[in-house]
């Protein structure tokens, strides 16, 4: 039997959420345009405008919505419960202009809410004045040798770029607005003040396709008199910090500037000041090399005070030189910047050799090191980066490979000096410091934690303290990969490698709010297409390979994205290309038996790689897992084009597909044994998750595989990169969350917790790391990691989308292994979901939050427990627990 209660929705849990506790109507809140709340420069004709309605009754619902937008649009009475992304329909937008809106919805009874709190968005600048300046140094393409160290072969160093601009305002200031793009990174000073916190704006890019720009609103900082502009241009990845190392690098040219700064004045005037050949430049700031691979090299001694602030004399400076553009589209950044979201204390430092000293921060982390200490003047303190030790307790930098990793801080000699490096970062946990003028403390420094501001959605808690250190040691791996891109983190590669993010984002997505940073991403996909429709495995940068399952983010996350967000509009947007990659692969690697030739990299680092017995590649054939990933890839597009009316193209891939699965089962599996080729849990796990199996061996290849994971291989995973990001997932989906369940929890090589018994705080590259020698074997890459997080949220919480952006919601949690608890809570577009579920003594008591305008399933575990179809409100449902049911 089971007791339900339900309650309105004013309950304590809901404290932090629902702010309309006492009212007896509801309320519109947490406005969005495109995904972010007030954003500035939005680069499209027609932004999508969302809201969250919160209520404190149940089963409440939006049956219709008005929107204003600054007399420009009056939606009017529109009959929907449309909430998320709706598409303005006013007149056409004007560029560099500020805009506010407001909405007010109808309840499910015809009622009225107030109109919400006014929120506001700007649109992109389209007219540059503008010129591009910077100062181009034929000497420094040559390597340059860094302080301390000779220069290696393919190593350059190069000084940052100082900028400044005196200017006067003599009006009243009502709106004041900056363009910039600054490549490769740029910092923006206005009257001696930073204008924001963001690090290493503007987001990375092909610069040769497309150039991202930065708005801000500078308007307080301006002031009536002489105003100065400074910038700080560093290198990025504009600048080649590498030549051939690990591989060749583009080389884009000199750092350059691109600025306009619109003012507007209360008496309706305006007026523009931009870059030109009128600001003054020079290169001997304190800045003396910068780039991610090798560090930043400051030079206390050469600040030059005062310089951010008028009246600085800047007469031995140079004129900045007209240079040419980069030669991309000019593109205004809708994402989150990169900022700096937390700061850690060391948790202990050790003398391993005179004069060397190991600083720990107790955690990896992708991010900087800030300095605060004394020394006389000219003193340096090198401070290098990495993971782990050397057996002598040394730092064992040899997994960098050729990446120096290495900050220099000169002291000019004035009291205690704080710095940290600007325009670099590196993952790391331990910092290795020589020449520190006395003995250091854990008070001379602190860990700076960098990584793209995406905003927090998603908490999980467990009974089991395995589960829960290892999802601190996946929640800890994943921002380090956010960063404008999906960024390796560590030594000389640092490359947005596509085969990852593919399942792993959808990890992320239970933890932060990354739509717009993966929106951002497909178009840099998609500016990577070749013209004969084939896809690097490496966008923007390392354009090598033409695989099937790498590049096949391109199809899998817009397709996610409509299931996770309700968010179509990546799909549409980005369809003939996705048409023309998939095509290209079915044509270019078909075989004569109709399957395809494996092109890429197969199940990348699977335990049959440990320990050197067989190559990177993987047990499982790779022939097997690119024809898997082609039909999976022609079924999302047969999706996609019965979505968007394209009946042809429907009908097409549907064909494509079902020759693919043909040709597959008669080449890979065996329908007496039932075994796919190479008899490994990556291959059956494809054929499962996707689809390919068919009917009538359906039970037995399920068998096989339960059988391989818990007999061949006593409760152990034995997959790599593509086959961890669909294992746990199809393992709840054929019934068996019990024995994802003992792969999760497992201790003994390989699995997670033996990461962590070994000291990690992040997910290890290899299964076998402590182990193996240097080079390819970090310490924090997603390579491992699949889409384990989000099968914490969705099957041992059991939160999980029953229609597109959680518009219907599935909450069904399993009861696994020796659990008695579970709290977890996620963000979705239309507000927050709770599932909190607890077994004391023989009854089981589950707590759920639905959210408003929503409805869902719910779930009891237990053979009593039941399915419930509920509205939007908090329910509490209790039934009898014995025996693990």
């Amino acid at each position: 039997m089971v007791k339900l209660f339900r309650f309105d929705i004013c309950s304590l849990v809901l404290a932090s959420v629902f702010v309309a506790t006492g009212l007896s109507a509801a309320i519109v809140t947490n406005l969005r345009c495109e995904n972010l709340i007030d954003p500035l420069g939005i680069d499209v004709p027609k932004p999508r405008l969302s809201w969250i309605i919160e209520s404190n009754r149940s089963n409440e619902k939006q049956t219709a919505y008005e929107i204003v937008v600054d007399g420009l649009w009056d939606s009017g009475r529109v009959e929907s419960d449309q909430s998320i992304d709706v598409l303005y329909g006013g007149k056409e937008l004007s560029p560099a202009t500020r805009y506010s809106w407001k909405v007010r919805i109808w309840d499910g009874e015809g009622k009225p809410s107030d109109w919400s709190k006014p929120a506001t968005f700007s649109t992109g600048l389209k007219e540059w004045s503008a010129k591009w300046i910077g100062y181009e140094d034929a000497a420094s393409t040559q390597p340059v040798a860094t302080v301390g160290a000779p220069a290696k072969a393919g190593e350059r160093s190069l000084p940052a770029r100082y900028l400044r601009k005196e200017f006067g305002i003599t009006k009243k200031v009502s709106r004041a607005t900056a363009y910039v793009c600054g490549l490769g990174f740029f910092n923006l000073f206005l009257n001696g003040e930073k204008v924001s916190n963001d690090m290493m704006d503007p987001v990375l890019s092909d610069f040769a396709k497309a150039d991202y720009y930065v708005t801000f609103d500078v308007t307080e900082q301006l002031k009536q008199g002489t105003n100065a502009l400074r910038v700080v241009l560093g290198n990025g990845r504009y600048f080649a910090p590498r030549i051939k190392l690990p591989s060749t690098d583009p080389e884009y040219g000199h750092p350059k500037l691109l600025l306009q700064l619109e003012v507007e004045f209360t008496d309706g005037t305006k007026t523009t000041l931009v870059s030109d050949e009128t600001w003054r430049l020079t290169t001997n700031g304190p800045i003396r090399a910068n780039n991610e691979y090798d560090g930043e090299e400051y030079d206390a001694r050469m600040e030059m005070p005062g310089w951010n602030a008028a009246g600085f004399d800047d007469s031995k400076w140079q004129p900045a030189q007209a240079v040419a553009a980069p030669g991309g589209v000019l593109v205004a950044q809708m994402i989150q910047p990169m900022r700096v979201t937390q700061v850690m204390h060391p948790v202990g430092i050790t003398n391993p050799t005179p004069g060397t000293y190991i600083v720990d921060m107790g955690q990896t982390f992708y991010g900087t090191v800030r300095l605060k200490a004394s020394g006389p003047a000219g003193t340096q303190v090198r401070m290098t980066s990495a993971y782990s030790l050397n057996p002598d307790g040394t730092l064992k930098t040899a997994d960098n490979r050729s990446a120096r990793s290495t900050d220099v801080y000169t002291f000019k000699g004035q009291g205690l000096e704080v710095w940290n490096p600007e325009l670099k970062g590196q993952g790391f946990r331990r910092v290795q410091v020589t020449g520190f003028p006395g003995t250091p403390t854990v008070d001379n420094f602190e860990g700076l934690v960098i990584h793209t501001d995406a905003e927090p959605v998603g908490e999980f808690q467990c009974s089991s303290d395995l589960i829960n250190r290892i999802h601190r040691a996946l929640w800890w791996g994943m921002p380090m990969f956010l960063r404008s891109v999906p960024l390796d983190p560590d030594r000389n590669e640092r490359m947005p490698w596509m085969g990852d993010p593919a399942k792993d984002a959808e990890s992320q997505a239970f933890n932060w709010n990354i739509e717009p940073f993966y929106a951002k991403w497909m178009d840099d996909v998609a500016r990577s297409q070749r013209r004969d429709g084939t896809i690097p495995d490496v966008s923007m940068y390392l354009k090598r390979g033409s695989g099937v399952e790498w590049p096949a983010v391109f199809t899998i996350l817009p397709d996610w994205f409509i299931d996770f967000y309700g968010d179509r509009s990546v799909a549409d947007k980005h369809y003939d290309a996705m048409k023309k990659w998939v095509l290209a692969m079915s044509q270019r690697n078909a075989l004569p038996d109709g399957t395809l030739k494996g092109t890429n990299y197969g199940d990348w680092c699977d335990t049959y790689t440990m320990d050197g017995k067989v190559s990177d590649y993987g047990a499982t054939s790779l022939d097997l897992v690119s024809t898997a990933y082609e039909y999976n890839n022609c079924r999302i597009m047969e999706r996609l084009a019965k979505l968007m009316g394209k009946t042809d193209d429907q009908a097409n891939f549907a064909e494509i597909a079902n020759k693919l699965k043909t040709a597959f089962n008669q080449r890979f599996l065996n329908p007496n044994t039932h075994v796919y080729l190479g008899d490994t849990q990556c291959g059956y796990v494809l054929a499962l998750q996707f689809g390919l199996v068919p009917d009538d061996q359906c039970d037995a290849v399920i068998a096989n595989l339960v059988k391989d994971i818990m007999v061949k291989h006593d409760g152990h995973l034995s997959v790599g990169l593509i086959g961890i990001q669909w294992l746990m997932q199809t393992l709840t989906n054929i019934g068996r969350p019990d024995v994802a369940w003992t792969i999760a929890t497992q201790t003994t090589r390989p699995s997670w917790g033996y990461m962590l018994s070994q000291g990690s705080t992040t997910i290890w590259e290899r299964w076998d790391y402590d182990t193996r020698g240097p080079g390819m074997n970090s310490e924090a890459l997603l390579i491992q990691a699949g889409n384990l997080d989000a099968w914490f949220y969705q099957t041992l919480a059991g939160i999980r989308q029953a229609a597109p952006g959680f518009k219907k919601i599935l909450i069904k949690p399993s009861v696994v292994g020796d659990l008695t608890w579970v709290y977890a809570h996620f963000d979705s577009p239309y507000g927050r979901i709770v599932s909190n579920w607890k077994i004391e003594g023989k009854i089981l008591t589950m707590d759920v939050t639905i959210p408003a305008n929503t409805t869902a399933t719910i779930v009891v575990p237990g053979k009593n427990g039941g399915s419930h179809e509920v509205g939007s409100g908090h329910y509490q449902f209790t039934a009898p627990w014995a025996n693990g049911n």
